[in-house]
This record gives structure tokens, C-alpha cells and sequence, in this order.
């Protein structure tokens, strides 16, 4: 288990306690302390147990360095994820590493998670893709970060891309997913904090525009333009839904699967662009052409 912790004083203790609560035992617990300004090294120095091992950097160095620093030491075949603001519910490390020695084509595992307030009440449920889905569109929405495993060795990582400074999740699960498998346990294993000062809240433009990099380096190329890929990934409404189905094909191109896969995603955008696309001529000769293609999709699939 690896946890970056900065100024996190306010839930860093209940996150501690929720790992060191496992119903699996075996484990070590790298937590590494971020140059915090608050009261959250104190918090965590008072911990004795055995399995924790604690990294003071000093400095902050940001999130991306300092996992790979936890990394650096790491001695388990498997690597767990977790934020000093979240809660892995007791049987989280159990389910997923029996899930992974089960399932060894599997380099990487998240679970779903419920979305909890500064209080901890349930406010959301946090659902991704699960099999065949996911490795479909691991390059939208992949795994929570907080709530991941993956397979892990001090030859061959793999590690963070250092250059990401936020959406070091994503660029790490493209890589996996580009050359191995990830998968989803649709079980509620995380309890996923939702507050103003967490990193994806306060990041999102930036997070944004690294992914793009990311996904521009391992899968898009210069087929992809930024404007397409926030289409493509939800970000954005803004693209006209032709000029996104014809991005979307590329896609599929680029990844050597059927553009069929993707088609009813090209819909439902096209349904979201619009609100009413009955009162929009140009938008109901659109339909009218995309269920012809839907109909020659299911004939040539029979």
C-alpha cells in the first residue's frame, strides 16, 4: 500500500485506521509525507505497527514524485493505491488480491467506490466499466486511482510518468491497458471523499490538458485534436456529433477495434448535444442517417 499525504491533518487518521483495519493482514504500508505544513506527520508519527514505513521528503516534491519514491522501496508483487483523504473498507485488500491471483492475464484492478462529504456520509455511488467495457474504454474512464492494484516489480515497474504532474493515474493505466488487461470488482470497497481541497477538484483544467498529452503519446498521435478528445472523454459538449463520429472512427482505428464498439457512445452524445432534435431539421436528418448505419452494423454482424 502506497499513500502520499500533504497537509491532510483533517482525514489522514481515519484513512490509517481503514488500512490498518484489513481483514488481510500481510502487508506493508509506505506513507510518504509530503513536506506537510499542518499537523499530519505528527498524526502519523504516532502510529506504532510494524508494517508502516514512513517517508519524510522535507519538501513537497508533488504527488507524482513522491509515489514513485514509495515505489522505490516497495518489496510487494502487488502495489495498492490510496489517498489520505478516502477509506478502503475492510475487505478491499483481500477481495482484490485474491481477484489478482486468480487472474493473472489482469496487470491492473480498481473496485467502484461511494462518493462520502467531509463528514463521511454517503452522498454518490462512483461506478466505472467492468470487463469487457473497460478494456473497450480504458482510455476514458478507467480505474480510481484510490481504490487500484496493480502488479508491480522493482525491474520492471511499472512507475509514474514523472512529467505528469496531476493525471499520473491516467497515463499509468493507459500504458497497462495498451499492453495488458485492467479490470473493475463492481463491490463497493472505497469510501471516496468529495470536498473542495481534493487534487481533482482543484486541478481539473490542468488534468485536463495532461491527459491529452498522455493519450496524444500512447494512442491518439496527431489524429486526435484536443477539442476531439474532450468530446470523446465527456469533458466536452462543444463538437458538432458528425465531426465527433468521425473522430470516434479514427479512435477505433487507432486501437484495431470495430467502430461498432463505439457507435452507441456517437448516439448518445448526439442525444446530449441536443435536447430536442425533433425541432432540428439538420439534427433529425442525422438520426435518420445514423440508424440506417446502425441497421447496416447488425446486419453484417448476423
Amino acid at each position: 500500500m502506497v499513500m502520499s499525504v500533504y497537509n491532510g491533518e483533517k482525514y489522514v487518521r481515519e484513512a490509517i485506521d481503514s488500512i490498518l483495519a484489513q481483514t488481510l493482514p500481510d502487508f506493508e504500508f509506505i506513507i510518504i509525507d509530503d513536506g506537510s505544513q499542518d499537523r499530519s506527520l505528527e498524526i502519523i508519527e504516532a502510529y506504532v505497527d510494524e508494517r508502516i514505513l514512513l517517508i519524510r521528503n522535507g519538501r513537497n516534491i508533488g504527488l507524482t514524485r513522491s509515489l514513485n519514491k514509495g515505489l522505490g522501496v516497495a518489496r510487494g508483487e502487488y502495489i495498492a493505491r490510496m489517498d489520505c483523504d478516502d477509506v478502503s473498507l475492510p475487505n478491499r485488500l483481500a477481495a482484490q488480491v485474491a481477484f489478482m491471483d486468480a487472474n493473472p492475464g489482469i496487470d491492473a484492478c480498481g473496485t467502484w467506490a461511494l462518493d462520502v462529504d467531509r463528514a463521511g456520509n454517503v452522498i454518490g455511488k462512483r461506478e466505472t466499466f467492468v470487463g469487457e467495457q473497460l478494456n473497450n474504454f480504458y482510455w476514458r474512464m478507467s480505474l480510481i486511482h484510490s481504490s487500484s492494484m496493480f502488479r508491480f516489480s522493482q525491474a520492471l515497474g511499472p512507475r509514474y510518468e514523472e512529467t505528469c504532474r496531476v493525471s499520473q493515474d491516467y497515463d499509468l493505466w493507459l500504458r497497462i491497458g495498451a499492453e495488458s488487461k485492467l479490470s473493475t470488482l463492481p463491490e463497493y470497497l472505497l469510501l471516496y471523499r468529495v470536498h473542495d481541497e481534493s487534487v481533482t477538484v482543484g486541478n481539473s483544467d490542468e488534468q485536463v490538458s495532461t491527459a491529452y498529452r498522455s493519450f496524444s503519446k500512447y494512442i491518439g498521435g496527431q489524429v486526435i485534436s484536443y477539442q476531439e478528445f474532450k468530446a470523446l472523454m465527456g469533458f466536452s459538449q462543444e463538437l458538432n456529433p458528425i465531426r465527433r463520429m468521425f473522430a470516434t472512427r479514427q479512435l477505433a482505428k487507432r486501437l484495431g477495434k470495430p467502430y461498432s464498439i463505439f457507435f452507441n457512445d456517437d448516439i448518445e452524445y448526439l442525444r446530449q448535444w441536443s435536447r430536442e432534435p425533433a425541432t432540428n431539421s439538420f439534427l433529425a436528418l442525422v438520426f435518420k442517417a445514423l440508424r440506417c448505419v446502425r441497421r447496416q452494423i447488425r446486419f453484417r454482424s448476423t
